[in-house]
């Protein structure tokens, strides 16, 4: 009786060691980084709903991808709207309105980036900072070191171009620039100087409109998921088309109304080294296209 209770005894505390482990390593694994992130990204324009999927390259830009997956997790991009709608990209992620009925380019308003990325003492509280002022990492810029060709970073055996949807890094730091930063290439910790107008995303990017295309001076660091995302953001650009025709030029197709409106717009950069910044032309969509939420689905 002894030997056959003890015997019960050992098989009982062996399940739970062994359930034990199981979870262990349920919890490791969920713990652990993908090589492609998931996100989705919630477009609402003229009362439809956008919903789209992405993959992120983190195996390819990891340092993009760990930014704006920091960003995300603040919620920091729901409710911002696409403020720069150009000829193959829309441009979101830095301005908002604070209700619908609005002036498209005097109720414009900048979202500030400093105040949630920065503490009370001006330090940057992001985990992924990868921009210093000096070599030993003395002095954080608010910023991203650009991972793409123009900025001297190159992927092995070539690295995402532009398609349908594509998901890039964007900056307006004016190119001609001599001002130079030091940012660290790798998790070894290899510091490099560069350009600083190569290095100055905060938190735009954009959402590439054409079919396909080649960017040296951006990261192109996500694609729609699958072929229902891409039809997705093809019927955002077709209510963007027919917005256009029916609604600024009352069904005409001759109609010369546009659906953006250009304006000129001053952008403030602590970092930049030059007296004084160039404007900057934004082409501003006539009805709002809002970035609901973006959410991380996969780390």
């Amino acid at each position: 009786m002894t030997k056959t209770l003890g015997g019960r005894v050992a098989k009982i505390v062996s399940l739970l060691i062994a359930a034990m482990l199981v979870l262990m390593v349920s919890f490791a694994f969920v713990g652990c980084e993908s090589k492609r992130p998931e996100i989705s990204i919630r477009i609402t324009f003229n009362g439809e709903t956008y919903d789209l999927e992405y993959q992120l390259y983190r195996n390819m830009y990891p340092q993009t991808v760990a930014h704006y997956l920091e960003l995300i997790d603040m919620d920091y991009f729901d409710g911002t709207v696409i403020h720069d709608y150009q000829s193959s990209r829309m441009v979101g992620g830095g301005y908002y309105y604070e209700n619908s009925d609005v002036d498209v380019v005097d109720d414009l308003l900048e979202k500030d980036y400093d105040a949630v990325t920065k503490d009370a003492d001006g330090n940057v509280t992001l985990e992924n900072i990868s921009v210093w002022a000096d070599e030993n990492k003395d002095t954080a810029y608010n910023t991203l070191y650009g991972e793409f060709a123009d900025n001297a970073f190159s992927v092995e055996n070539n690295g995402l171009t532009n398609s349908l949807g594509s998901i890039g890094t964007y900056y307006y730091t004016p190119k001609n620039t001599s001002q130079k930063v030091y940012v660290q290439r790798n998790s070894d910790g290899e510091m490099d100087m560069r350009s600083y107008c190569y290095n100055a995303t905060t938190s735009l990017f954009y959402l590439y409109t054409g079919s396909s295309g080649t960017d040296s001076n951006y990261c192109t660091f996500g694609m729609l998921k699958d072929s229902d995302d891409r039809e997705t953001f093809q019927a955002l650009l077709d209510a963007i088309e027919e917005y256009t025709l029916e609604t600024l030029n009352g069904g005409d197709e001759e109609g010369t109304e546009t659906f953006t409106v250009e304006s000129q717009m001053t952008i403030e950069d602590e970092y930049w080294a030059e007296s004084s910044y160039e404007d900057v032309t934004f082409n501003i969509p006539r009805a709002q296209i809002v970035i609901e939420e973006i959410r991380v689905l996969k780390y």
